[in-house]
């Protein structure tokens, strides 16, 4: 079967993405992605078929001097309707042209579709193609993002669509909702019961993710792996305050800086950069991740048994930082903390048995989870496929 994947670059999004659309084409399916030209590379380097959008917005989350969504510098307010503006309401007709476009172009049996490309998924609608909503964060129906409502109905009229009520009627329209996390994640599940389209899937992560990390419990000094945005969050500041910290400790700290950031000029003896390095790597060799609790990141250190220490700085880390604690899976910080305190706290959690078993025992779950791969069952569902697809 022939899936299109309709993306954008909004950081942590395209990487369990990738995951889901490599095992379907495992399973003998042709897979193309619809996306920013930033995504172009890993995408391609996926084995998928690319095509970039022509009227819709080209973001690149790494460009921060580009950016017209400056979260780092702004409230939390202006962030809001800067998202609103240029990425989830204010250019929804020019991603419903585009996804239009590319099912005129070729033959598409099914979508799968980020949860904010609203104008997107309107032209799923339209066209009448099974789809799938991808929900890469915690699932929820925010009120106030019926402040989006006006231009999400004009883009539909240009489509050929009635007028909605709320901007959650637009999931509803849709065969699936698959929600990337596990559903004890979820704090508090609005509305309830869930629309009986919205499915928990689990995390979703690339071959060879799902080792326990009893490699990383014995290993000394213990590893300590720093995984930061790797969209510019601003992010400098910290990572310093964090290398200093752990140059302070007898561990060994490996630091992923990702594209967005400059590597800091010094370095502590005991701490290695690295600009990327998988998860599935690393993650088994580690006995404590300091993160700013984004969720690809954090999914990671959940499905390999992994404790944290949560820095959020923004956009939705404070909620997934609160739902690790919650889990008693992990420590949270201000992100202002101090090297000294941080410090501390590596200490404290480093020397914790109660969150290393934690950790290890939330993580046996969700590795039945991975291997039930309820995602792509759902995904074969929707276009009556059962077992292991031939290419056409």
């Amino acid at each position: 079967m022939r899936y299109l994947f309709v993306t954008v670059d909004g950081g942590g999004n395209l990487y369990p993405e990738l995951a889901l659309a490599g095992r379907l084409a495992g399973r003998g399916h042709d897979i193309r992605f619809l996306g920013s030209r930033s995504q172009r590379v890993p995408i391609e380097r996926g084995g998928h078929g690319f095509t970039p959008y022509v009227s819709a917005p080209d973001i690149d989350a790494t460009a921060s001097e580009t950016s017209p969504i400056k979260d780092w510098a702004s409230d939390a307010d202006t962030t809001f309707a800067a998202m609103c503006d240029h990425l989830w309401f204010g250019p929804a007709g020019q991603f419903a042209a585009d996804v239009t476009a590319e099912l005129d172009r070729r033959r598409t049996d099914a979508l799968a579709v980020d949860y904010f490309l609203y104008g997107a998924l309107a032209a799923a609608e339209k066209a009448g193609v099974p789809t799938a909503v991808l929900w890469h964060t915690t699932f929820g129906e925010w009120d106030a993002l019926n402040r989006g409502l006006p231009e999400l109905n004009a883009a539909r009229a240009r489509t050929g669509l009635p007028p909605l009520s709320t901007v959650f009627e637009q999931y509803r329209r849709m065969d699936r909702v698959l929600v990337l996390t596990e559903k004890s994640f979820d704090f508090a599940i609005t509305p309830q019961p869930l629309p009986p389209n919205v499915r928990h899937v689990g995390p979703q992560m690339p071959p060879g993710s799902g080792r326990a990390s009893a490699e990383g419990e014995s290993q000394r000094p213990p590893l300590v792996l720093v995984s930061l945005s790797t969209t510019y969050q601003a992010q400098e500041e910290i990572l310093r305050r964090i290398i200093a910290a752990l140059g302070t400790l007898p561990v060994r700290g490996l630091v992923t800086t990702g594209p967005a950031v400059r590597p800091p000029a010094d370095l502590p003896g005991n701490v290695e950069l690295s600009a990327w390095t998988p998860h599935a790597e690393v993650m088994p060799r580690a006995a404590l991740v300091i993160t700013h609790a984004g969720m690809g990141t954090v999914m990671a250190a959940m499905v390999h048994g992994v404790p944290m220490l949560c820095l959020p700085m923004g956009r939705d880390q404070d909620g997934n930082a609160a739902r690790v604690e919650h889990l008693r899976l992990g420590r949270v910080l201000p992100a202002g903390t101090s090297a000294a305190g941080i410090a501390g706290a590596v200490g404290d959690a480093l020397a914790d048995p109660t969150l290393r078993h934690n950790a290890r025992r939330h993580a046996t779950s969700l590795r039945a989870d991975l291997a039930a791969d309820r995602a792509v069952t759902e995904m074969e569902a929707l276009t009556g496929v059962a077992g292991p697809a031939r290419r056409h």
